[in-house]
C-alpha cells in the first residue's frame, strides 16, 4: 500500500467509525476466502458490512475518536463488522461464530460503550426490529380483541334469554 492508499484507508475507516453505532471486532485466522465471502454476503443481506483491517492504520484512524477505546482489540488478523442495527449484526456474527470456529469475536463498541463477548452474545438474543414490531402489534391487538369479546358477550346473553323466553311461551 502506498502513502495515498494508506491515507484513503484511514479516511475511510474514520468515516465508518463516525457513521455507525455498532462496530464489532473479530479474528478470522484460518478462514478461507469462500468463508469470508459467505460472511460478507450474509452481512450485506442484513444491512451490515465487513472490512478486513490493517491494525496499525485502524489504530491511527481510531486515535482521538470517541471509539478509540477499542484500539486494544486490534492484534492479529482482525476484521470489523459495522452497522446501525445492533441486533441483526450481533445475531449474524454470533451465529456465524457458532458455525465456524475460525471466527473469534474479540469485542466491540456500541455508541461509546465497550462490548464484551458476553454482551455481544446477549445482544444477539434480543428480538430483531421486525420481530419486536410484530410482538408490539400482537400486544396492542390482544386488548382490542378482549374488549370486542366482552362487549359482544352481554348482547349475546340477552339474545339467548329472549330466545329462551319466547320458546317457553
Amino acid at each position: 500500500m502506498n502513502r495515498q492508499e494508506k491515507t484513503n484507508f484511514v479516511k475511510n475507516i474514520k468515516s465508518i467509525i463516525s457513521a455507525n453505532d455498532l462496530i464489532l471486532v473479530f479474528h478470522y485466522r484460518g478462514m478461507s476466502v469462500n468463508e469470508i465471502s459467505d460472511l460478507r454476503v450474509k452481512s450485506f443481506e442484513t444491512g451490515a458490512n465487513i472490512k478486513v483491517t490493517n491494525n496499525r492504520l485502524i489504530k491511527i484512524a481510531l486515535d482521538g475518536s470517541e471509539k478509540s477505546a477499542i484500539s486494544e482489540f486490534f492484534d492479529g488478523p482482525t476484521a470489523i463488522a459495522y452497522s446501525n442495527d445492533p441486533v441483526e449484526l450481533t445475531k449474524l456474527i454470533a451465529n456465524f461464530s457458532k458455525l465456524n470456529d475460525k471466527l473469534t469475536i474479540i469485542g466491540g463498541i456500541m455508541n461509546k460503550e465497550i462490548l464484551t463477548v458476553e454482551k455481544i452474545i446477549e445482544l444477539s438474543k434480543l428480538p430483531s426490529l421486525d420481530e419486536a414490531r410484530g410482538m408490539l402489534i400482537g400486544l396492542l391487538n390482544a386488548p382490542a380483541q378482549r374488549i370486542t369479546g366482552l362487549v359482544a358477550a352481554p348482547a349475546g346473553k340477552v339474545a339467548n334469554v329472549i330466545s329462551a323466553y319466547s320458546k317457553s311461551n
